[in-house]
């Protein structure tokens, strides 16, 4: 039996006439480290409080394991939940923080001192077992916290946006340390965030959501190369993708402002159909003398070994974002040539479907 496997079937919730769930279905491996991203609204935290068991069902199954717990209090279900709140007693001590839950279940002070100290190790933590929480960082009370729930021995771990409270620093730190902690007790990790960073990061897959509804499903590379649709597009990759209103026809698109590209290695229907076109910042190439759209760079920004531009493209409404890791730099006020990578950009429909 895989221990750790959680399915969804039809999984549903609504708050009185209002759905924020809408029939979602998914299955998570054993041992899986899985992230639920999207938009604020779009029921990610809703859904995990849901496999927990904080939130009842509407309608639909989730299993754990080979176990029905759609209706099993959370103290059945085996999971442990870590919040972005640390929620942890001022007056205890670390060591008493960690182990309270397996001394209210009964274990003996034997037992509870081993787990206590085992996942003081495993978080490298053992020097702060006297510390009460006030004497305790940001990140140490985080670890604190993630100590209470190894000690368990859960089926899955799960993680609502854990660092949201912390500096932007010790945010890469920790998500370095969750994904070495992942790796060290390979048990299976859901992981809400509205950080697409994060999630490209840490992940093994990406459940994209928006409005109670899955969008898409895949590795993070894979979302990246492949998105399924006009929001995950956009939602995935930092800065967003640039779209352009467009019409196809024959081998040709027609972009809002005049301008045209040639995909002749796709089909003249597919190219009908085409009401968008997506390129990533990093999918231009620039120039000072020639390209397919003349504009003038209206801000840039040095970070080191790449730079990036907001270019205005004559005839164009919105600005256009470019991200650049060449040599030479732009200034603002500077005349730019813009020419979209082809075979790097995608076609969209009027439904926001992938063509291309």
């Amino acid at each position: 039996m895989e221990n750790g496997k959680i399915i969804l079937r039809g999984v549903e919730k609504s708050f009185g006439e209002v759905k924020v769930i809408k029939g979602v279905d998914l299955e998570i491996a054993d041992g899986e480290f899985v992230v639920f991203v999207g938009p604020s609204g779009c029921g990610k935290s809703t859904l995990l409080r849901m496999i927990c068991g904080l939130e009842e069902l509407t309608s639909g199954k989730i299993f754990v394991g080979e176990t029905d717990v759609s209706d099993l209090p959370p103290s059945e279900r085996q999971l442990a939940m870590v919040f972005q709140s640390y929620a942890l007693y001022p007056h205890m001590t670390v060591r008493r923080n960690i182990g309270f839950g397996l001394r209210i279940a009964g274990f003996d002070k034997e037992t509870v001192n081993r787990k206590v100290l085992e996942a003081a190790k495993t978080l490298e933590i053992e020097h702060l077992l006297d510390r009460r929480p006030r004497d305790l960082s940001g990140g140490q009370r985080q670890r604190v916290a993630i100590g209470r729930a190894i000690v368990r021995s859960p089926r899955a771990f799960l993680f609502d946006e854990p660092l949201s409270n912390l500096d932007a620093a010790l945010r890469v730190q920790m998500r370095k340390e969750l994904m070495s902690l992942h790796e060290d007790i390979k048990t299976t990790m859901i992981y809400v965030t509205h950080d697409q960073v994060e999630a490209m990061t840490m992940a093994d897959r990406i459940v994209v959501l928006k409005d109670g509804v899955i969008m898409q499903v895949d590795r993070p590379a894979e979302l990246y190369r492949h998105p399924q649709n006009e929001f995950v597009a956009g939602f995935i990759g930092s800065p967003k993708m640039n779209f352009i209103t467009a019409t196809g026809s024959g081998g040709t698109l027609e972009l809002e402002g005049g301008t045209s590209l040639t995909y002749s290695h796709i089909s003249s229907e597919k190219c009908s159909r085409a009401a968008k076109l997506g390129v990533r910042p990093e999918h231009f190439d620039l120039s000072t003398e020639n390209g397919s759209w003349k504009g003038k760079v209206v801000m840039g920004e040095e970070h080191g070994s790449e730079k990036f531009y907001q270019v205005q493209v004559e005839g164009l409404a919105q600005i256009i974002e470019v991200r650049d890791i060449g040599a030479e730099s732009y200034a603002k006020g500077d005349s730019i040539w813009l020419s979209p990578q082809v075979e790097q950009s995608f076609i969209f429909d009027a439904e926001g479907n992938t063509i291309y």
